[in-house]
C-alpha cells in the first residue's frame, strides 16, 4: 500500500473489498499485466510523463501535491481476488495490530499499561502505523489519564462506541463538543461486519466521520473517517479502538488521518472508572497564524485536551439550579442545556471552513481577516453575522471575567444596525443554572424597557483549553413557555431550529502552556448585526464596517480595563486587517 504525496493525501494501492468496484470519474480499461489481475484508472489531462516508478508500477512524483480526490491524477490500483474469509483475516489482522499498536503506546506513555497483547506475528502491519507521515505532514501523538468519576468501565465503553450507532450518531459529539463539531455514525459493510465472529471479544464496531473544529475561521476544519470498535480485553477492562479508513477504503471524505488512537477504560472502585487516552493523527503541517503556537505544542487537538472536555460536558449535564427569583418548571433544566448547546453549534458553524450553506452565506472573500455572513434563516430582519479573531496580551482568566459583562452590554443593545447603546446598569438576575465547580454557569437577566421587558439568556463555560461566553436574548413568551411555565419546555437540537438560535460572544484559547493563567490570549468575538428590512439597502462594506466598529471598542477596552495599556486608532485598524498578532 503506497501513500499519496502531498498534504490531503490518499491512498494509491489499496485492497478492494468488491470485485466490480469502479471509482466513479475514471476511464477503465483493463490491463493484462502478467495475470496479476490489476485495473489501470487514469484521470484525463495526466501524462505517463508525470509518473514515476514504484515496484514496476508507475505512481505519482514526489513534486506533485493533490489533496483531494477529484483532481486530476493518475494511478493504478490493485483488485485482489481475495475470498470472504481472507477479506476477514485482513480486517481482522489490522484491528489486531491496531489494538497492539495503542496498547503500546500506552505502554511507552508510562501509565498503568505495563504489558502489551501476544497477537502474533503484526509488524508489517505496525510497522505500516509508525511510517512517517509525507512532506507537507506531520504526526500528533499524546496521550492523558484521568478518572471519570460517577461512570462504571462498562457505561464509558458503551457511550464511546453504542453511542455512535447510527440512531443516535450525536451523543458521542455531545460528550466531546466542542472539540468535535460534528459526528456520523454507519453501520460497518462488508467483511468488517463480521469481524465479531473472529474475535469474539469485540462488541461493536461503527464506521465514524467526524469533523474537528477550534472556534475560529483561522484554522482549517478537521476531517476524519474511521473504523471504531470496542473490546473487552478482561472482566472490567475496556479498549475502544480508532483507525483510520484509509486502509479500507482508499477514497474516504477525509484531510486528515486517525492512525491508531483509542481509550483504554478500566474500573476505579464501586462508582468511577479509570482511562488512559491515546490520540495519534497524521494531519497537514500548519499553516502560520495566531493559533499556530498552541497547534504546534500539541494543546489544542491533544490528548488532556479530549480528556478535560469530556469532564467538563459530564459536570454540564449535572448542572442545578441556584439563586432563584422566579419559579422554574421541573423541564427547564433540559431546555437550557438544550438551547445553550445549539448557541454554542451555531457559533461553531459560523467559524467553520465550510458552513451550513441552507442557513448562512460568507459574503467576504477568504483572505479577509473579518467573516461576515449572512444568516438566511432570519425573516423578522435582515440579519449577518461578523467573526474576527485577536490576540490580547492578558491571562485567559482576567479576559474571561472581564468579557462576561461586557458581553450581556451588548446582548441587550437596541436592536437596529449595530449602534451601541450601551446601558451601565446591571440587569436583574433571575438565577443561575451551573455546575458543582462553576465551570460552566447559564444564567437568565432581565431588564425592563421603553418596549417591555427585555431576557437575556447567558451561558459561561471556563475550561483551561478553551472557554466559552455565549448570550441571546429572549422573549417574554419564550421564558415563559419553556422556562416558568414549562408545558411546552422541548427543544429540538437540530439545524431546522438554527433561527432560533443567534448568540453574540466570544469563545477564548490560551496562546501556549498555563491555560487559564498563560500569559496571552485567542478571542475570538462573533456578534449579530441586524438591519430593517424596510430601511435603506445594506450591502457588504457597511456591514463590515458596523462590526469593526464593535470590535474596535472591544479591543480598546480590553487593552484599557484588562492590559492596562491604550490603542491608538492606527494600532486597532493595523490588528483587525491582520498586520499584527498582539495588543
Amino acid at each position: 500500500v503506497v501513500q499519496f504525496p502531498g498534504p490531503s493525501c490518499i491512498r494509491l494501492y489499496a485492497y478492494e473489498d468488491d470485485e466490480d468496484f469502479v471509482d466513479e470519474g475514471f476511464a477503465e480499461k483493463k490491463g493484462k499485466d502478467k495475470g496479476k489481475g490489476i485495473t489501470e484508472c487514469k484521470y484525463k489531462g495526466t501524462s505517463s510523463a508525470e509518473l514515476k516508478t514504484f515496484g514496476g508500477q508507475q505512481m505519482l512524483s514526489a513534486e506533485q501535491t493533490i489533496p483531494r480526490r477529484d483532481l486530476s491524477v493518475a494511478f493504478k490500483t490493485y483488485k485482489r481476488q481475495l475470498s470472504n474469509y481472507q477479506r476477514l483475516q485482513l480486517a481482522n489482522n489490522y484491528c489486531k495490530a491496531a489494538y497492539l499498536e495503542v496498547m503500546s503506546l500506552a505502554k511507552e506513555a508510562g501509565t498503568w499499561v505495563r504489558a502489551t497483547p501476544s497477537l502474533g506475528n503484526l509488524d508489517d502491519l505496525v510497522n505500516e502505523f509508525r511510517t512517517p507521515p509525507l512532506p507537507g505532514r506531520k504526526m500528533e501523538v499524546s496521550v492523558a489519564t484521568a478518572v471519570i468519576p460517577d461512570v462504571l468501565a462498562s457505561e464509558m465503553a458503551e457511550m464511546m462506541t453504542l453511542s455512535v450507532s447510527i440512531l443516535d450518531s450525536n451523543l458521542w459529539s455531545k460528550l466531546l463538543f466542542p472539540l468535535v463539531k460534528h459526528v456520523e455514525g454507519s453501520n460497518v459493510v462488508g467483511s468488517l461486519q463480521y469481524l465479531s465472529y473472529a474475535d469474539v471479544s469485540i462488541k461493536a464496531a461503527v464506521q465514524m466521520y467526524a469533523e474537528l473544529q477550534l472556534p475560529t475561521t483561522l484554522v482549517p476544519t478537521r476531517y476524519f473517517e474511521f473504523l471504531r470498535y470496542g473490546k473487552e480485553i478482561m472482566d472490567g477492562i475496556y479498549i475502544i479502538v480508532d483507525v483510520s479508513s484509509r486502509y479500507s477504503d482508499p477514497f474516504a471524505k477525509r484531510n486528515s488521518e486517525r492512525r491508531p488512537s483509542g481509550v483504554i477504560i478500566r474500573e476505579h472502585g464501586p462508582e468511577d472508572c479509570e482511562i488512559i487516552w491515546i490520540e495519534n493523527v497524521e494531519v497537514d503541517e500548519t499553516r502560520e497564524n495566531l493559533y499556530s503556537t498552541i497547534i504546534g505544542s500539541n494543546l489544542a487537538y491533544g490528548a488532556h485536551r479530549w480528556v478535560t472536555t469530556l469532564l467538563w460536558n459530564l459536570k454540564r449535564d449535572k448542572s442545578s439550579f441556584s439563586d432563584l427569583k422566579i419559579d422554574v418548571h421541573p423541564g427547564a433544566g433540559s431546555f437550557l442545556l438544550a438551547l445553550t448547546q445549539a448557541m454554542k453549534r451555531f457559533f461553531m458553524e459560523c467559524v467553520s471552513q465550510h458552513p451550513d450553506e441552507a442557513a448562512l452565506t460568507v459574503i467576504t472573500s477568504g483572505e479577509d481577516p473579518i467573516r461576515i455572513l449572512h444568516n438566511k434563516k432570519l425573516t423578522e430582519y435582515i440579519s449577518f453575522v461578523g467573526v474576527n479573531s485577536f490576540r490580547v496580551q492578558a491571562k485567559p482568566l482576567s479576559v474571561f471575567q472581564f468579557l462576561m459583562k461586557k458581553d450581556l452590554q451588548l446582548e441587550f443593545r437596541v436592536f437596529g444596525g449595530s449602534e451601541t447603546n450601551e446601558v451601565h446598569e446591571e440587569p436583574e438576575l433571575l438565577f443561575t443554572f451551573g455546575a458543582d465547580d462553576k465551570s460552566n454557569i447559564i444564567s437568565l437577566h432581565k431588564r425592563v424597557t421603553k418596549e417591555g421587558i427585555v431576557y437575556g439568556l447567558q451561558e459561561a463555560s471556563m475550561d483551561e483549553y478553551c472557554s466559552f461566553i455565549l448570550s441571546k436574548t429572549l422573549t417574554e413568551d419564550t421564558v415563559n413557555a419553556h422556562i416558568v411555565c414549562g408545558n411546552k419546555s422541548i427543544y429540538e437540537d437540530s439545524k431546522s431550529r438554527m433561527a432560533n438560535i443567534t448568540p453574540s460572544g466570544f469563545a477564548i484559547m490560551p496562546d501556549g502552556p498555563g491555560g487559564l493563567h498563560c500569559d496571552a490570549s485567542l478571542v475570538t468575538f462573533l456578534v449579530q448585526l441586524y438591519y430593517d428590512p424596510l430601511g435603506n439597502p445594506v450591502d457588504v462594506e457597511f456591514v463590515r464596517k458596523d462590526f469593526l466598529s464593535d470590535l474596535n471598542n472591544i479591543i480598546r477596552e480590553l487593552n484599557e480595563k484588562v492590559v492596562g495599556e491604550k490603542m491608538t486608532g492606527i494600532e486597532i485598524i493595523h490588528l483587525t486587517q491582520g498586520k499584527a498578532s498582539c495588543i
